[in-house]
């Protein structure tokens, strides 16, 4: 709410400024034209989008992995997250995936840089801003869940994954928490018209 506030007052601040410095002063004939009180609303709404940013409600906080999640929220987390990759910072979607994957697979997979060289490879590159996302279920048990995952990237071209969540078996801070265990090479669907 609050930054619906202070967008909608970045963009009324300088006509509604301006209403009341031309009543207060009686001027008939106004001297500062549309298009120049429109500019300075759309420079105040850029700074305060950017200040934004470091507010609080806004912080580019990652979701961290918690035993409230169950796998469905795990594989939607990280599919939206890639959807929108550079929102609210450079691949902030790829780090969010990060958050999400097992520790035995950051074993593999890891460290940060390594894991975000891969999801650029060939094989995961399309998942970076697709278009959407479909989950079916293969299978589910208390431990494992296996799902489909369908993805028309933003080529306009579908794609199919096996994604496989685990919960984390071991003691620690991510103990029952269900993370990415692994998701296969892609297979091709063809393309969409």
């Amino acid at each position: 709410m609050f930054k619906k506030i202070i967008l909608l007052i970045s963009i009324l601040f300088p006509f509604i400024a301006y209403f009341f410095y031309a009543k207060f002063l009686k001027i008939k004939i106004k001297k500062y034209p549309f298009i120049f009180l429109s500019l300075i609303s759309a420079i105040l709404i850029i700074f305060s989008l950017g200040s934004l940013r470091f507010y609080d409600n806004y912080s580019p906080k990652l979701i961290k992995p918690n035993i409230s999640l169950n796998p469905l929220d795990v594989i939607s987390i990280q599919l939206s997250s890639l959807k929108r990759n550079n929102i609210p910072f450079k691949d902030a979607g790829i780090k969010q995936v990060w958050e999400f994957s097992h520790p035995n697979n950051k074993i593999i997979t890891g460290p940060l840089e390594k894991f975000k060289n891969m999801i650029y490879s060939k094989s995961y590159r399309m998942l970076i801003e697709h278009e959407n996302s479909e989950i079916i279920i293969l299978s589910e048990n208390k431990n494992k869940s296996v799902y489909k995952v369908y993805i028309l990237s933003d080529e306009k071209k579908r794609y199919s994954y096996i994604w496989q969540i685990e919960k984390v078996e071991t003691d620690g801070d991510l103990k029952n928490c269900w993370m990415t265990t692994s998701v296969s090479a892609p297979e091709f669907l063809g393309e969409v018209i």
